[in-house]
């Protein structure tokens, strides 16, 4: 061999020897600060005090592999707030070259046991505000973050309120996204309704002076939501939409549908569609909506208010101001009646809607405050009709026009006309100011109607265009001439006190000789 090869080979040899040394004093350097390497970034990046009970790491060249148990995070030392991250052990891998560089890259990292809990909105560090809080945090880029049954809860300093928590089956994140923000994927288990949601979206970069400040933007589904759980209704519902904001309040836009959705006390499944623009207070779950479109049937309602968790109490109120102008009556009464709807035609409703949790039904929960008016009402009882388009030629002093109800009815049924203020509590509709108007007659009423017994117990007057007399032919109508000044007003027409009693399929309607209209409004005074 010349002498010119063997001096290249030993200066190979020299060279391998002293890349070989330097490798072995990088590792022996990672080696011993890779645990405070791990604490000082922690601790920088979450702003909080660092537990770690063990940490061990082996390089394997040209990868370096740390594994840790116990870390947990206390959000700016607090011993009196949950820690702000726990780990029960976690696993950590990337390349030596990866960990010396100015911007550290992590090629992995899988995390068991995790749970975050957000710190209260009113929670905050003293590194400038959020903004500041953000530029602070290094660039650390990830290819990948696993974890399987992590937690996720969101503190409120609210009293009487409990965190919102949220069961994160899978959850996967990466750098991908703009700096210092991690793209998502999760999977995670809604509480109540129970049911699975998959969100995808852009997590940071994360507030280290105010956790709940943190951008958080996306998507999601949620499936197979069994609103059975709730007392009083039914159906399985989904939705989809899209959300951005900070985790103390998230914007949603999103549509549901539930298309078995009844109210159990009825029990008439309707297709029941929503679309919704929502404001999520992410400290306790509150949910304010702003606006809400619903559509069943023929029917559609505007609404808007909120869904919130009163002081002392489990579960949440629901609090609507509610509306519309167009509607069928015989929709909103599939939610309400347990036999088919008593009457059609189209409806104009605006009412204030409160619904209480609690173990009890709908009817003893609910609570209305509203008017409605029906321009053109039918009955969808035959007999029923029938006894309205009688009275109806009766009071016009057509008598020899009425139709036996056991014939076949006219084809021109009556429209009846009705409008009136009420109020549901307690499981009892109440109606003031009842107005039922059809040709000849006016009916003014007031009362009650018992939503479980579904029985009516309404009191009033009935004023006819014709006399008494002029209902009826024959005898009866000359015997009914003497009692015409005793119900005439103003020697016109008839005004009759009278009640409407019994169940809504087979109403009886008689004279109310109790007085209970005149008894009713001394009452009052």
């Amino acid at each position: 061999m010349s002498s010119r090869w063997k001096i290249a080979l030993w200066i190979a040899g020299g060279a391998a020897l002293a890349i070989v040394a330097a490798l072995v004093i990088v590792s022996v350097m990672i080696s011993r600060r890779a645990r405070v390497w791990v604490q000082d970034s922690l601790t920088h990046e979450f702003n909080s005090k660092v537990e770690l009970s063990s940490f061990s790491i082996a390089v394997p060249f040209p990868l370096v592999q740390g594994e840790g148990e116990n870390l947990a995070l206390h959000f700016q030392g607090r011993e009196d707030l949950p820690p702000l991250i726990v780990v029960k052990r976690f696993i950590m891998r990337t390349s030596i070259w990866g960990l010396i560089r100015a911007s550290h890259h992590i090629s992995y990292v899988q995390l068991e046991g995790l749970e975050i809990n957000v710190p209260p909105r009113e929670v905050r560090g003293d590194g400038g505000g959020a903004n500041g809080a953000m530029r602070k945090i290094r660039a650390v880029r990830f290819d990948d973050i696993l974890s399987e049954n992590a937690t996720l809860r969101i503190l409120t300093s609210k009293p009487g309120k409990d965190p919102l928590e949220f069961h994160i089956e899978h959850l996967r994140l990466n750098s991908n996204g703009s700096e210092g923000a991690l793209v998502f994927r999760a999977t995670l288990t809604n509480p109540m309704p129970p049911g699975e949601i998959v969100s995808t979206g852009i997590f940071g970069p994360w507030n280290a002076d105010s956790p709940s400040e943190t951008p958080v933007s996306g998507d999601y589904t949620f499936e197979k939501a069994d609103l059975g759980v709730f007392p009083g209704i039914a159906g399985i519902l989904s939705s989809k939409g899209d959300y951005q904001g900070v985790l103390g309040k998230i914007a949603v836009d999103g549509t549901t549908d539930t298309p078995d959705f009844r109210v159990t006390l009825a029990n008439h499944p309707v297709d029941l569609y929503t679309t919704f623009h929502a404001t999520v207070d992410g400290t306790d779950g509150d949910t304010y909506l702003q606006h809400v479109e619903a559509h069943f049937g023929h029917t559609d309602l505007q609404a808007q208010g909120s869904v919130e968790r009163a002081k002392g109490t489990h579960g949440k109120t629901i609090t609507l101001d509610v509306s519309a102008s167009r509607a069928r009556v015989e929709d909103l009464l599939l939610l309400a009646v347990k036999a088919s709807p008593p009457m059609t035609g189209p409806v104009r409703l605006k009412t204030k809607f409160i619904l209480k949790p609690g173990p009890q039904q709908i009817p003893d929960r609910i609570y209305l405050d509203g008017s409605f008016t029906l321009d053109s009402l039918h009955f969808t009882s035959s007999s029923v009709q029938q006894k309205v388009d009688n009275m109806s030629k009766r009071s016009e002093g057509k008598p020899g026009e009425v139709v036996n109800p056991a014939d076949a009815i006219s084809e021109d049924d009556v429209a009846t006309a009705m409008k009136s203020d009420f109020r549901v509590q307690n499981g009892t509709l109440t109606l003031s100011g009842l107005n039922f108007v059809i040709p000849g007659a006016a009916v003014q009423l007031a009362g009650d109607y018992g939503l479980e017994a579904q029985t009516l117990d309404l009191y009033g007057k009935l004023i006819m265009q014709a006399k008494l007399s002029q209902t009826t032919t024959g005898v009866k109508s000359f015997l009914l001439r003497f009692a015409d000044p005793i119900f005439s007003k103003g020697g016109k027409g008839t005004v009759l006190p009278i009640t409407i009693t019994g169940p809504v399929q087979h109403p009886h309607y008689g004279l109310d000789l109790r007085h209970k209209a005149e008894s009713a409004r001394q009452n009052s005074n």
